[in-house]
């Protein structure tokens, strides 16, 4: 069976990872708790502004359902996904290279799979297309996204992209908890993958050895 297996998925990675499962675990918790209070803040605040109303803030759905234009709903809607951007991408690009809050905290990172630094371009593919918007469930911001779709487009997508999403999001969840180098989908997609926090200084140590015996070979 784990023949069969091994044939029929060519394309995974299966080379060990020293990241343990429930690490990984916790750090997306994290995120996904704190991501989301600060790409929802926006929104709660913009609601309690625009109706004077200080009961919570539920969904973007929630102004036209007041009879307040329906632009609020978007204008709210595209300050939380900036405000997520923030998080998911800027951090871990300056602030903690590779880390967001999470993974920061889980002293663990994100790390091309050839060892260099991380760029805006890697992120995008990572944070954005796999996680954002192609792993729905990943992000609170996503469901801005969803809703403001429907709204623009009347037609209630919001409930086949979070079911599309969740079932993408399954398929990562498996890959990461059952398979040796636990890469999620958007790992595959950004050529990337989890390691420990230390792991990048052995691999840049290496690096600057090879390319020192390197030199002293010409020299």
């Amino acid at each position: 069976m784990q023949k069969l297996w091994r044939k029929l998925t060519p394309w995974l990675d299966r080379k060990p990872t020293k990241v343990k499962f429930i690490t990984r675990f916790i750090a997306y918790v994290i995120d996904w708790a704190i991501g989301g209070i600060i790409a929802g803040f926006p929104a709660v605040f913009i609601y309690a502004a625009v109706t004077k109303r200080s009961d919570m803030f539920s969904d973007l759905y929630v102004f036209p359902a007041l009879d307040f234009p329906i632009y609020w709903s978007f204008i709210a809607g595209i300050f939380c996904v900036l405000v997520a951007l923030v998080y998911y991408v800027y951090i871990p690009y300056k602030k903690y290279p590779g880390q967001t809050l999470g993974k920061k905290w889980m002293k663990i990172k994100i790390m091309r799979l050839d060892g260099q630094p991380l760029d805006l371009k890697t992120l995008f593919i990572r944070q954005i297309l796999g996680l954002m918007l192609l792993e729905g469930v990943s992000m609170v911001a996503t469901n801005y996204i969803r809703q403001m779709l429907t709204l623009a487009t009347g037609f209630y997508l919001d409930y086949y992209l979070l079911a599309f999403g969740s079932f993408i999001t399954v398929i990562s969840c498996i890959l990461v908890f059952n398979t040796p180098s636990a890469r999620a989908i958007h790992d595959y997609m950004a050529k990337t993958r989890v390691a420990l926090e230390d792991e990048e200084y052995h691999i840049t140590e290496k690096k600057k050895k090879s390319k020192s015996k390197l030199k002293n070979q010409h020299k």
